[in-house]
């Protein structure tokens, strides 16, 4: 189940904080959390499945911050996930402070780009990238209009990391079929 409980306490913070609108969105960006009881699976660590619940919800509170939620509801947009790969590296303990580090390293035509290191204990427990998008009911919204619209002046740019990701990635290279 999804845990709409953090999402509601992600927003209710951004609400009654005094913080001015972050200026750069290509600074690292932290994002603390605990995981709880409801986050574990058999091990008892936090399961699999998690690790990309915690990013959607440091992109949560990172949209918060610059302003992207509320330019998304006055346009009429939603956010997607348009692909990701994560690593696991050690065990992500339950009641144990932890942080996202959430560093936003590219964006195209099409899409934005997301890193994402979560630590527990000075350790990287995992690190994912996430390609994200915002669409309207007539399709895809280019990035650069997004950024325009939120009033930053950055031009589309790439990690040469993230753009070997997206060659490996490209939806040309066709999977194994299931049925082979």
């Amino acid at each position: 189940m999804y845990p709409f409980h953090r999402l509601v306490m992600i927003s209710g913070k951004h609400i009654l904080s005094r913080r001015k609108k972050v200026e750069d969105v290509t600074q690292k960006y932290t994002f603390h959390f605990r995981p709880g009881l409801g986050d574990i699976d058999l091990y008892p660590e936090v399961n699999n499945g998690r690790h990309f619940v915690f990013c959607d919800l440091a992109r949560y509170d990172f949209a918060l911050k610059i302003g992207l939620v509320k330019y998304i509801k006055k346009e009429k947009y939603l956010f997607v996930v348009g692909g990701s790969t994560i690593r696991y590296r050690k065990r992500l303990r339950p009641f144990r402070k932890s942080k996202i580090v959430t560093k936003f390293v590219g964006y195209n035509e099409k899409f934005f780009y997301f890193h994402h290191a979560i630590q527990q204990n000075g350790a990287v427990s995992s690190s994912a990238i996430v390609r994200t998008g915002i669409r309207d009911k007539n399709g895809t919204i280019n990035p650069e209009v997004v950024m325009k619209g939120l009033g930053f002046d950055v031009k589309p740019f790439m990690e040469p990391w993230v753009a070997e990701w997206i060659n490996w990635d490209d939806e040309t290279h066709q999977w194994p079929s299931p049925d082979k």
